[in-house]
């Protein structure tokens, strides 16, 4: 992984193997961003998991060429990355919230960096007992 930072952007290329979501948290907390806007995610995936519907995460192990978007916040003062994608191959198409992915060959991701907002996520005990597995709610 790779990435360069401007006043309010970062381009970030991560590189085979690289996990996406931890890779673009560990980019947040070297440069403190806690707020911002995952304006475009664009590369291929080889594995990964993705949450389709409320109770509905699948793994998945094939090539996914992807374009996702997003957003960073904090929990408990650490950057938590939400990332949606939708990705495609010869077989068929997949998109949801990205738990996780795995690179090949590589990805792009742009970030604004919302300095000033501080958005935050709480755990939300609703939305547990509704069986959402990402159950934290953004505090705008």
């Amino acid at each position: 992984m790779k990435y360069r930072r401007s006043k309010e952007f970062i381009v970030i290329r991560l590189d085979e193997d690289d996990k996406m979501v931890e890779s673009l948290e560990q980019v947040c907390l070297r440069e403190k961003v806690t707020s911002g806007a995952i304006l475009s995610a664009v590369g291929a995936l080889k594995s990964g998991t993705l949450i389709f519907r409320r109770g509905c995460q699948v793994d998945f192990q094939e090539h996914l060429e992807i374009i996702g978007g997003g957003n960073i916040s904090s929990v408990a003062g650490r950057p938590k990355v939400h990332l949606h994608i939708a990705g495609g191959n010869d077989r068929g198409t997949k998109a949801g919230h990205l738990v996780e992915g795995v690179v090949t060959v590589f990805a792009e991701v742009l970030i604004q960096v919302l300095e000033g907002l501080g958005l935050k996520r709480k755990r939300d005990n609703n939305l547990l007992k509704q069986k959402v597995l990402n159950p934290y709610v953004l505090e705008p």
